[in-house]
């Protein structure tokens, strides 16, 4: 019994949505299409693979074993287009992302979406090591990642710079400078990001390298949560400039040195095998093209 893959697509969008509607949108179909379609392959082989009647759908144990044999289908099927010289991207192409740099994902997204109307996105926020974790496992197909570990089988493109600076509450005693002086650090409660935190371990090279700790640490696990603690007056802390969206209640300040420690640089990666997939190679190309318009 040969496989339709018409209705084979179709749960795979559904699947990897978790949404019949989203995928409906994925897909250019209606709602009702893609649903009898998913159903006509439920029963055609007498197995349930979708549960639930509202998002976020649930796999079964059937449905999980075909999302993954699907998955790797449907990628394969992508890199023999690129092989062939395929340049066009399906409509409705997924492309997952993973990142530990939310801001410069948007603004990556709000680029490829330019370039490619029809194009849909799923995000994964971690940190640097989780992300490249999704890269190594195929769980994501891009990673925008601060400082990225260097991967002998990656391929990555400059995206873009960032620097650290200091988050401070607006009633802040404000000596006219309009900078932090770092020695200032050590008599301050520092908000700081868990161990594995590309800002804090940023953070930890700069004080070492001036001899200077901070007076108190206060570990948060999320940028909002920081932001939030700085505003509420519990202590300051320091973030990448792109992290400081404007809040009426919270100061940045420069820091007081010109040590290049509290720069970052931030690549786009993907999988070198992968490069030549027609939605990853415009992923590279409009990554170099931020990079030069310096994002």
């Amino acid at each position: 019994m040969s496989v339709n893959f018409l209705h084979l697509r179709s749960f795979y969008a559904v699947a990897s949505e978790r949404s019949v509607s989203k995928a409906a949108r994925r897909l250019n179909i209606s709602q009702p299409t893609l649903s009898k379609q998913l159903k006509a392959l439920e029963e055609r082989y007498k197995v349930k693979l979708i549960e639930g009647l509202r998002p976020p759908l649930t796999l079964t144990t059937a449905g999980r074993a075909l999302y993954e044999k699907a998955e790797r289908l449907f990628g394969i099927a992508d890199e023999i287009g690129a092989l062939l010289g395929e340049d066009e991207i399906d409509s409705g192409a997924l492309l997952r992302l993973g990142t530990d740099s939310p801001p410069y994902a948007a603004e990556f997204m709000a680029a490829f979406k330019a370039a490619v109307p029809n194009a849909h996105f799923r995000v994964t926020i971690a940190n640097a090591l989780q992300t490249n974790e999704l890269l190594l496992k195929a769980q994501v197909d891009i990673g925008i990642i601060c400082e990225p570990a260097v991967e002998s089988d990656y391929t990555y493109a400059p995206l873009y710079k960032d620097r650290l600076v200091a988050i401070v509450p607006s009633s802040w005693p404000d000596d006219g400078s309009g900078i932090m002086p770092l020695e200032r650090i050590a008599d301050e409660i520092v908000m700081v990001r868990e161990a594995t935190s590309r800002t804090l371990s940023t953070m930890n090279r700069l004080l070492a390298d001036v001899g200077i700790a901070p007076g108190q640490t206060m570990q948060l696990h999320t940028r909002e949560m920081i932001r939030e603690a700085v505003a509420q007056g519990l202590g300051m802390s320091l973030m990448f400039e792109k992290e400081c969206p404007p809040d009426s209640r919270i100061r940045v300040l420069p820091l007081d040195t010109t040590s290049s420690l509290i720069e970052v640089k931030g690549y786009l990666a993907v999988r070198s095998e992968r490069k030549r997939m027609p939605l990853i190679r415009r992923s590279l190309e409009i990554a170099r093209a931020l990079a030069k318009t310096g994002i």
